[in-house]
């Protein structure tokens, strides 16, 4: 169980229950459990940091949207966004390469859902099939420009090489051009005359 989880389960039977109606109370609109919200949302801050995340919350949008009621692929897509996650993120991403790579898991999501729908067009008109291939078209737009934008953070956070690092990377060495008589300039070539 994550640490989140963790917290919340900590507080015995009787405060999560409370815990819960509260939560109800507050999606439902209920304005008189604003004050008590706003004391459970701080003393349990992984309560507004999961509920807040809008990027999770477009994920499983996607996610619902994409599997329906099939439960093996809704878990093997959960299983495959975390994989996707840990593997764009790396170990230590920054705040901006999380947003961004939450960005480009939900445009994976689209792009997908984008083509599938378009794979499983039948006896759809000629104005149908221009829809949904225009519609494929922006996911998979959208999808390429969120991975270049988090390869360019990725490249801007990289941290410059240092003088002395430049200067110990081994360089390749090129062969020098050789004109038509078989001999390069650096090898004693005459330039002509007037240079």
């Amino acid at each position: 169980m994550s640490a989140t989880g963790q917290a919340i389960v900590d507080l015995g039977p009787e405060a999560l229950e409370r815990l819960r109606l509260l939560l109800k109370r507050a999606e439902q609109g209920d304005e008189a459990a604003l004050p008590a919200l706003g004391l459970a949302l701080d003393a349990h801050p992984e309560i507004w940091q999961r509920y807040g995340d809008l990027g999770r919350q477009a994920e499983a949008a996607w996610v619902q949207l994409l599997c329906g009621p099939n439960l093996l692929l809704r878990e093997s897509l959960g299983r495959k966004l975390e994989e996707l996650r840990a593997e764009l993120g790396g170990p230590s991403p920054s705040p901006l390469e999380r947003l961004l790579v939450a960005r480009v898991l939900a445009c994976w999501l689209q792009v997908h859902y984008a083509d599938t729908a378009y794979a499983q067009l039948k006896a759809a008109s000629p104005a149908q099939h221009a829809a949904a291939l225009k519609r494929q078209n922006a996911a998979q737009q959208r999808y390429l420009q969120a991975v270049k934008a988090l390869a360019t953070v990725r490249k801007l956070l990289r941290p410059p090489l240092s003088p002395v690092a430049l200067a110990m990377r081994p360089v390749a060495e090129a062969s020098a051009a050789r004109p038509q008589g078989g001999r390069s300039r650096l090898e004693g070539e005459q330039l002509p005359a007037g240079n």
